[in-house]
């Protein structure tokens, strides 16, 4: 009991902290999204923005999807060794070992409180698809960042298809058509910009369906981003990344490898 209580006050501690590092931003809504109808917020990763933003200020009840190695005590530190510090072409490692073993320390409390749904990149993802649809059908949204390794524009990497999914299965499940938001996440501006939805049609077949869904949400996010003011781009991945682990921007199934 003592020791949940600890972890409520950590949590409420640093969130307070978290919301003066990122002030709650104005949204930005091209279409507002249906009333009492579950949708799919899909954004731009912004280095640790995107999260951080969606975490304190979409608004309630929703569900992020968070790539399950960064919310697993056993291999959380070695992602965040990996993955936030680029640290394997580093010439002292060790370190870099501690910093993400105290990173994950810190971090993974954090990552737990909030309400998610694990990714996974196997077969286990099945799951990932089954928790969602059920939070669908109890009217969560659900905010998901796509954005894979390979590039695209300066401000939106490729990306992953595989959300687009949900939309046969909620349609399926639920008998509803899923609406699918492209969101644009700048801290520069403090803005968080939604665009008009891309609706799941069933009569389209599901292969190409899914292809569309990904294309309309991936130039959605880039035509959001386009329309406001020059301002500062932050990737979803540091050029230090590319150094370190470029052979794996075309194939990240072989990346995620390293984790398994």
């Amino acid at each position: 009991m003592q020791k949940n209580k600890m972890k409520t006050l950590y949590v409420s501690f640093m969130t307070a902290i978290a919301k003066l590092i990122f002030p709650r931003p104005n949204f930005i809504f091209e279409e507002e999204p249906v009333e009492g109808e579950p949708c799919v917020f899909l954004a731009n990763h912004s280095g640790a923005d995107g999260p951080a933003y969606a975490t304190l200020y979409f608004a309630e009840p929703k569900k992020m999807w968070l790539i399950n190695y960064v919310v697993n005590r056993d291999k959380n530190a070695d992602f965040i060794f990996h993955d936030f510090f680029a640290a394997a072409n580093k010439k002292h490692k060790k370190p870099w070992r501690l910093l993400a073993k105290i990173t994950a320390f810190f971090l993974t409390p954090l990552l737990e409180s909030t309400q998610h749904i694990k990714v996974y990149h196997d077969a286990r993802m099945l799951d990932t698809f089954r928790d969602s649809v059920e939070a669908l059908a109890k009217g969560e949204n659900l905010v998901i960042f796509p954005e894979c390794p390979t590039g695209f524009s300066p401000y939106l990497n490729e990306l992953y298809s595989g959300f687009s999914e949900l939309g046969r299965l909620y349609y399926t499940s639920c008998g509803k058509l899923l609406r699918f938001y492209p969101t644009y996440i700048c801290k520069d501006l403090k803005t968080v910009s939604v665009g008009k939805p891309i609706i799941y049609d069933p009569s389209v077949p599901a292969r190409k369906e899914r292809e569309i869904i990904s294309k309309k949400v991936r130039d959605g996010i880039v035509s959001l981003a386009e329309k406001l003011p020059k301002h500062k781009i932050h990737p979803f991945l540091t050029d230090e990344w590319y150094e370190c682990y470029g052979e794996y921007a075309d194939n990240p199934i072989e990346y995620w490898k390293k984790f398994d």
